[in-house]
């Protein structure tokens, strides 16, 4: 289940990749519509003064207010776009998960035969879309807050553009680099962790609602790399039973943990090893002077510890790489085995230097 699983998430990961690149195209694709209108509203409002500031208060306050509802209205409509395009992906995730749970559990012999029809499958991605949250927030609640923040920043780079005289060319250089390329890891980001929700959703649910019988619990399972967070890492191996209550996941922005079950079928199979992987990360300098960070594999190996049990032995084998994931004011209590990882966070949020217990 397992291996299988861990599979599968790299399939999602790579569905999530190209919605990525289709929501930030949409979100592309209004930039001269932008300029168009931004260049409308000052012939509707302004009299062409030399300087923004020379003109009377009324205009600039009048051509404000209708750049702020303009960008508004056509920042939603994207956004309204990407929802439907997240929907659309998540449908096909929710489809792909809830199949290949169905099939591996039958293979391991769980007896049962599920007919996972249209109607069941479009059930979940409404309850999934509708309902279901990360971080105490619904997809909605996620889009919201991306389309307030892209509208503020587009706003922000075309009063900056004004006040400062530019032209046509270069206002709309930086509404792409200041507006537009700062909302680029947040579609990024939403990709991930909804779509990553999406096959977590439909895998549980699949397993409570059709496999109960052989369910007699949950293990959550993190990533083994130097991407993991402190408060995720600690909880690799937890094993919660069937039937008491456990934290949806992802759990927080970006999250990449799972619940994967525990069965009556588990004993008959061997513990399978896992991937621990090491990145190189570089920045990347772009034409339009935006940046963004490479991450490339430098080291992988297989390994059935978890994610504490692999970080305590790096802090030996490999310093430097435990280093840079803690800290060096973690990693020196760490290594010394003053302060273990399910010590540096608390209630979801990683505690600061100053709140640790050592």
């Amino acid at each position: 289940m397992i291996d299988s699983t861990l599979r599968f998430t790299h399939e999602v990961d790579q569905r999530a990749t190209a919605l990525a690149e289709e929501m930030v195209r949409e979100l592309e694709a209004v930039r001269s519509r932008i300029i168009g209108r931004l260049a409308a509203l000052q012939d509707e409002h302004l009299t062409g003064k030399d300087s923004f500031q020379e003109e009377a208060y009324a205009r600039r306050k009048a051509y404000l207010t209708a750049q702020q509802t303009e960008i508004e209205s056509i920042i939603s409509e994207v956004m309204a776009a990407n929802a439907d395009h997240l929907r659309e992906a998540g449908a096909d995730v929710i489809t792909a998960s809830a199949t290949q749970t169905a099939t591996v559990l039958n293979a391991m012999g769980a007896g049962v035969v599920v007919d996972l029809g249209p109607k069941l499958v479009r059930s979940y991605v409404e309850r999934w879309f509708e309902a279901h949250t990360v971080d105490g927030l619904t997809i909605k609640n996620f889009l919201n807050k991306l389309q307030a923040s892209t509208v503020e920043r587009i706003v922000s780079a075309g009063r900056r553009a004004l006040i400062e005289g530019m032209g046509t060319q270069a206002t709309a250089r930086l509404i792409r680099k200041e507006g537009i390329e700062g909302s680029v890891p947040g579609l990024e980001g939403l990709a991930r962790t909804w779509l990553l929700s999406a096959s977590n959703y439909a895998r549980d649910t699949v397993i409570e609602e059709q496999f109960s019988d052989v369910l007699t619990g949950w293990e959550r399972v993190g990533t083994l790399d130097g991407r993991t967070c402190i408060r995720c890492g600690p909880k690799d191996g937890m094993i919660v039973k069937a039937g008491q209550p456990r934290t949806p996941l992802p759990e927080h922005w970006r999250c990449r943990c799972m619940w994967l079950p525990r069965t009556s079928l588990s004993g008959k199979f061997p513990q399978v090893e896992r991937p621990a992987t090491k990145h190189d990360a570089r920045t990347v300098h772009h034409r339009d002077g935006s940046t963004s960070t490479k991450f490339t594999v430098s080291d992988v190996e297989f390994t059935r510890e978890n994610y504490s049990q692999w970080l305590k032995r790096q802090a030996v084998e490999d310093p430097a790489f435990v280093r840079r994931v803690l800290g060096p004011a973690r990693f020196d209590l760490f290594r010394a085995g003053k302060l273990s990882l399910d010590h540096m966070s608390t209630s979801g949020r990683i505690l600061r230097l100053s709140e640790l217990e050592v």
